[in-house]
């Protein structure tokens, strides 16, 4: 049995004239390993997304772009591996297969590609929620500081009457004192 590049076993058989026997080629294919996909760059705008991507596995490779919501699909074979790159809306796949086993790596690209439009909208919302969200901020700090002044205020008053009070019983006091003498 010999082994080639790409893994595969032949068996070779002994041809010989006078016996009769089959030939067979053996064929020992290990199962693939998966593939990686990675974004290189990726750029919005309010009407369009590009997302430049690459798909790779050992020796195999393809670069494409994902634009808009589609990208063209691509295919390499090498021997008996083949590498494939396909896009939905909603992701971009790499598959990596051969005759016994497939894998495949996915990327979400909502991820990458967000509506602009939506963006727009959130950030209009956000922008209309912080007056309010001001006003309340104001009016709350308006009933603490006019809490606080309150209640100084009537603590203030209940000291000074006391003091006045006290005072007065001291003036008494005095005055009984003298008419004691």
């Amino acid at each position: 049995m010999t082994k080639t590049d790409s893994g595969l076993y032949r068996a070779r058989a002994i041809e010989d004239s006078n016996k009769l026997f089959a030939e067979y080629k053996v064929s020992v294919i290990d199962a693939v390993e998966a593939p990686v996909l990675t974004v290189n760059s990726n750029w919005s705008s309010s009407d369009s997304c590009t997302v430049s991507i690459t798909c790779r596995v050992h020796e195999l490779m393809i670069n494409s772009s994902y634009q808009n919501n589609r990208c063209s699909p691509e295919e390499v074979t090498s021997h008996i591996n083949t590498l494939i790159l396909d896009c939905s809306e909603e992701s971009i796949i790499c598959y990596h297969s051969n005759p016994v086993s497939w894998k495949q790596d996915r990327i979400n690209i909502k991820q990458f590609c967000v509506n602009i439009k939506k963006k727009e909208i959130l950030q209009i919302q956000l922008i209309s929620i912080f007056p309010i969200n001001l006003l309340f901020t104001v009016i709350a700090m308006a009933v603490i500081v006019f809490g606080g002044l309150a209640l100084y205020c009537c603590c203030k008053n209940k000291t000074d009457a006391k003091q006045a009070d006290d005072t007065d019983y001291d003036d008494v006091e005095f005055v009984l004192f003298l008419f004691r003498l």
